[in-house]
This record gives structure tokens, sequence and C-alpha cells, in this order.
């Protein structure tokens, strides 16, 4: 896909954020030659690590609000996932005729091969590894990126014809495509609960906001188990298939017993060829499968590649991860839980007496389907952040056994104290990590010390 040149280009990155979002870009814009400049609201203190980068790369900085930007001498705006289109710097952009785009849309516009992006409110990241191990295992070159894997911007230089792409693309990415025309090749929609409201205002524009990934999409891969998703691609000019729990009108299903059949009722996988907990798991490899085979135009060369692909596949960082087992008791990592569906998933996959550890930060979400999923599958419910005690609350009235305990730290106390053997202490949210983490990784890493500890100093005895 042929785009211009960026040589000489004056291009205002908005957003660079604690973490560096708009480094990635900011970094690549500087090595094609463009005159780059970077504002974010924020204070250069908050910002000393990626700032002090792009200025030794030769960026001009405007930190701490955005006076001093000239949208006049600005050919090119690139705006941070995390900013949103109405803020007012991207509306008076826009009145000044400067283009506006994202670090996703630079890449889609570039890239040479094959592109392959998922999205759904939860599932993306397992997905999108699960359909790199599958091409890979193929024979394909395939790289991840977008929300997993960093910027694949860099790679742009190595990258052939046959280089796949596979992209996790959240709502916020996928806001800007359809106006540029832009989007992956193959699309899977893995699912639609409510999320980011506090972004996007009503589940109708969330869920448009994610359909926004067909927009060019020759093959759309489907939940037909999920009403919002089921219906997307209808009317459009492209290939639906169709996944979930098995039925007739599945492309690929996943049956009672855990086997991923065909339409026709077909074993395609079998159960123990599948290294991976619980049935959502299952269903996320039946959505990579069928999105791997229509990018190849080959789904029995990615079905042969299945066991290759398996064979040592781990889910990604902090999804249902084993952070140590000791004493009879399995302590696990799911802190990229952020929403109830996803805890009320998680829990189903654990499946055995557990302690849950949840709570968090309150993104107006409805807490019942957590509420549903602990019942009868969550002996207690050790709840934390700015939402433990209203949680708590809830869990206590649904007759639920649950402590406000506040905090990570203090949860994996009690938990030891409370643990028997065969149980499972689980770390999975089902809130955003925001009031007390700066993001749901360091929630995990404040779980793993606090884990590690107790090896050193067991927690005393209840009198």
């Amino acid at each position: 896909m042929s785009a211009p040149s960026l040589a000489g280009a004056r291009a205002l990155v908005l957003g660079l954020g604690r973490f560096g979002g708009g480094l990635g870009a900011a970094r690549w814009l500087l090595s094609q030659g463009a005159r780059v400049t970077v504002t974010d609201r924020l204070p250069r203190e908050a910002l000393v690590v990626p700032a002090t980068e792009l200025e030794r790369a030769g960026a001009r900085l405007v930190l701490g609000g955005h006076e001093g930007v000239d949208l006049a001498s600005t050919d090119l705006l690139v705006v941070n996932p995390a900013v949103p289109l109405s803020a007012p710097l991207v509306r008076a952009a826009r009145a000044a005729g400067v283009p506006v785009t994202s670090e996703i849309a630079l890449l889609l516009e570039r890239w040479p091969g094959p592109v392959l992006g998922v999205t759904g409110s939860n599932g993306k990241s397992t997905t999108v590894c699960l359909a790199k191990a599958l091409l890979s295992a193929a024979g394909v070159e395939a790289w991840e990126g977008g929300n997993l894997g960093g910027s694949l911007l860099p790679r742009l230089a190595t990258a052939g014809p046959r280089t796949a792409a596979v992209l996790e693309l959240s709502s916020f990415m996928l806001e800007l495509l359809p106006e540029l025309g832009l989007g992956p090749d193959v699309a899977i929609v893995l699912n639609v609960t409510p999320n980011h409201l506090d972004r996007h205002g009503t589940m109708d524009a969330y869920t448009a906001a994610k359909a926004g990934i067909l927009v060019r999409a020759r093959a759309a891969v489907l939940n037909a188990d999920d009403p919002r998703t089921s219906i997307m691609g209808l009317g459009r000019p492209l290939r639906a298939l169709r996944f979930g729990v098995a039925g007739r009108d599945r492309d690929l299903g996943v049956d009672p017993a855990g086997h991923l059949v065909d339409a026709s009722g077909r074993r395609v996988v079998a159960s123990s060829e599948v290294p991976l907990p619980g049935r959502m798991n299952r269903v996320d490899l039946a959505a990579a499968i069928l999105a791997a085979g229509e990018l190849l135009d080959d789904r029995e060369r990615v079905l042969a590649a299945v066991p290759a692909a398996l064979s040592g596949f781990r889910p990604p960082a902090h999804r249902l991860q084993l952070v140590d087992e000791r004493l009879g008791v399995r302590w696990i990592d799911d802190s990229v839980s952020t929403t109830p569906e996803s805890t009320a998933a998680s829990l189903e996959a654990i499946g055995g007496p557990c302690l849950l550890v949840a709570g968090g930060h309150d993104k107006g979400l409805d807490p019942r389907p957590l509420l549903d999923a602990a019942r009868g599958r969550a002996r207690i419910v050790l709840t934390v952040g700015e939402q433990g005690g209203p949680l708590a609350m809830a869990l206590n009235r649904e007759g639920i056994p649950a402590e406000q305990v506040h905090t990570v730290e203090a949860a994996v106390l009690r938990a030891a104290r409370l643990a028997r053997v065969g149980d499972t202490v689980l770390l999975s949210p089902g809130y955003s990590s925001h009031d007390q983490f700066a993001n749901y990784e360091a929630r995990a890493e404040a779980f793993a010390r606090a884990v590690a500890r107790l090896a050193l100093s067991p927690p005393a005895e209840e009198c």
C-alpha cells in the first residue's frame, strides 16, 4: 500500500503519556525525516524518561499543556489512542484542515503484507497470541502489534509482502480508522460487553467503535453467541464466519467436552490437544483458527498446524498466569481482567474451589456477571480498591461471603490464612487498576511480590 513520504513533514504528536504511548510513533516519524513536535497536558516531571529520549532524538516538546503549539505550521496531527477525538486540539486541527491520523493508521497505510486484526471486550491478547502461533506453525512469518507487543512501525523496514501482522485493536485505536478507510484484511470480533463507557458514553457508541474493524475487511470472524457481535457485518461485502459454543450455525464451535467441532459436528481439534484452561480459551482458539485460515485461504493447513502451535504455548502475561504453587495452594494472576464479564469467564476456567481477589476503579460497569459467577465458585471474595466496599456489600447481599481488605497485599495475607489444600487464590479484579496502580501490570507485580514474601514470612495463625 503506497503512502506519502514524511520526509520534511511537520508532524505534531498529541499525547506522549507516562508510559510513552506516543513514543513509538514519534520515534518512527523522526526516523522518516519528519520534524516532530510532541505535546502533552502532563508536566515534564511526569514524563521524564520518554521526554528525554525524544529530545535527544531531535523532537520538540510542549508539555504541561498545549500552549505554544502552532497548528498553522503543522502538516499532520498524530493522536495517541488515549486522547479522545473530541479533545479541543483535535477539533481545532480538523477546523484548520490539518489531517488527523494515529500510530495504527500510519502502520496500516504502509504494511506490505496481510493483516489480521482482533478486537473485543475480553480475550484479545490471548487470541492475538494464538493466531500468531498458528500462522508461524503454518510457515508464515508473523508479528504481533497494536495493543500487544508495541508498535510495528519500526518493522516496516524489513517486512515483506508475505509478512503477516496480527494486531490487537482496542476501541480507542479503531475510532479513527473508518473515516480513513483503513483496517485489517481479516477481522475477529470476539465479544462486546460494557466497557470504556466513560470514554464512549453509550453501548451503541462503544459497539460502533468496535465495528470499525470491519471497514475494509474481506472476511469477518464473529462470535455467534454474542448478540451485538453476531449481527456485525450484515449488509457489508465480506465473508462472515461464526464461532462460539458448538451449534449448526457455527463454522467452528466448542462442544460440552471441550472439543472443537465444525458446522457438521465433526471433531477437528480434540480437547486433549488444547493445554489451555476454560471454555473461553477454546472459543478464542476457534476464532484464531478461522481467521488464520481465512488469511491464508487454507483452513486445513492451519488445522494441521494446531499441535505445533499449541506445543509450549503460554497465554499472555497476567492472564490466568500461575505465580506460585506452595503447600497445596495455587496463586493465579489474572490482573488483566478489568471487566466483570472477564472475571466471570476466569472463574469458570478455574473450576475448583477458589478465593477471589476483586475490585478496583469503577468504570460504571454492572457487577452482575461477577456476582453470578462468584456464587458457587468462590469460597470467599476479598475486595480491594475504590470499589472494594460496595462490591463486598453487593456480594454479601447475594449470600456470597466477602470481606473488604482494601489492598492487594492485605488480600494475599488474608488469603494465605484462609486457603486450604486444593484451593486457588485468583487475582481477577473485574475492575480497572487506576485507583491504586498505574496499570494492571503494576497491580500484578504487587500481587506477585506479596505472594513471594509469604515464603519468607508465612502469615501468623489467627487465634
